[in-house]
Parts: C-alpha cells; sequence; structure tokens
C-alpha cells in the first residue's frame, strides 16, 4: 500500500523523539529549570531534530508521553491536569514539555523511584 510506509516512518520518528525527550527530561536538574534557562527549549529543538519531528509532531509525541507516564505510575488520567496549548507552535510545544517534565517528577515520586527510571518504565510502555 503505498500510503504505509510514510505512517511506519512517521512512527519510527515519533519513537526516537518520545525516547530522546523523555530520557533528556529525566536527567535535567534543579538548575535547568531555573528562570532563564535555555536548557529545556535547547532540548526540545535537539530532540525534535535527532528524532525528525517538526514542532506540531513534537507536541503530539510529547502528549503520548503523558499518557505512557500516567500509564507507568498508574495516576488517574482524570485528576491530572491537561497541558495549556496556546496558539504559537513553538510556544506550545515547550509548554507540553515543561508539563511532561512536571509530570515525570510527580509519576516518579507517586510510585517512589527516580525519573530516569520512571523514564524507562514509560519508554517501554511505548514500545510494546
Amino acid at each position: 500500500m503505498p500510503g504505509a510506509q510514510p505512517d511506519e516512518v512517521g512512527e519510527q520518528r515519533s519513537t526516537r523523539f518520545a525516547h530522546e525527550a523523555l530520557h533528556g527530561l529525566a536527567v535535567l536538574g534543579p538548575e535547568d529549570h531555573a528562570a532563564g534557562n535555555l536548557s529545556l527549549p535547547l532540548g526540545l529543538s535537539l530532540w525534535m531534530r535527532r528524532g525528525g519531528l517538526d514542532v506540531h509532531g513534537a507536541r503530539h509525541a510529547l502528549l503520548s508521553l503523558r499518557a505512557a507516564l500516567l500509564d507507568a505510575a498508574g495516576l488517574d488520567a482524570r485528576t491530572e491536569p491537561i497541558p495549556l496549548q496556546v496558539a504559537d507552535p513553538v510556544a506550545a510545544a515547550i509548554s507540553v514539555a515543561v508539563y511532561v517534565d512536571g509530570l515525570l517528577t510527580r509519576a516518579a515520586g507517586s510510585v517512589g523511584t527516580t525519573r530516569v527510571d520512571m523514564a524507562e518504565r514509560a519508554v517501554g510502555l511505548m514500545s510494546t
């Protein structure tokens, strides 16, 4: 089928981005969250480039990460806020990345593990 290959390639790109982004977020430290620090936006740009995604694909993949983190931690999706998405696609992607970063901390705390371990768990769920 002519349309099957692009979907498979797109899925591979999204999976690579998700893996890069979640592991990248997991190793951010307190100094990376300081006002004016560009670690997260620059990291997001790098992960998008490595994954071959544009800003819209990245935002979609980050929302998939939200679902994987909720599942991995056993958190109730109904009680977890949905990240604010503004009209500007770049600002929206950064906003969702900031949200996923916070969710990673909450998810790890809820099961008593590290952010890196929680990232591994969530990525594992996305691979199945």
